[in-house]
């Protein structure tokens, strides 16, 4: 993929990972380094959300975290499946737009979320996100 470079343009880096990202599919993903609380920071799983995803474009992730999350907040969803032995919530409120060259690969076979928790997760995205106006004529 021949990408102009400049000054004021992020590098292009090739991807780790050898096949486009999948919906429902979970990598680690390397957020940056500069990150400011409370944005995404550190390497972490993710929870690919978009689809028709291609090797060298944008994909939409969901991130999950480690640390506990009550039952009382609306954006957490707790995984019915550990991620390498680790009990997870995907944090829904917290999109994220990465280049597929962030993601390596769980050891083994790429783990698929299971559908249930993935309509869990979606279905809290979208109540995250806002509504469309009513345009009245």
């Amino acid at each position: 993929m021949a990408e102009q470079q400049g000054p004021d343009r992020p590098p292009w880096v090739r991807p780790r990972i050898t096949a486009a990202p999948k919906i429902r599919q979970v990598y680690w993903c390397e957020f940056w380094a500069d990150a400011r609380l409370p944005e995404m920071w550190k390497t972490r799983p993710v929870i690919v959300v978009s689809y028709k995803n291609t090797l060298h474009g944008p994909c939409l992730v969901v991130p999950t975290s480690t640390e506990p999350h009550d039952d009382a907040d609306p954006w957490a969803h707790k995984l019915s499946v550990q991620i390498e032995g680790v009990q997870s919530w995907a944090l829904c409120n917290m999109l994220a737009t990465v280049s597929p060259s962030r993601f390596t690969q769980f050891r083994g076979k790429i783990p698929l979320l299971p559908e249930a928790d993935f309509n869990d997760v979606l279905a809290r995205v979208i109540k995250w996100l806002p509504k469309p106006f009513v345009v009245e004529n």
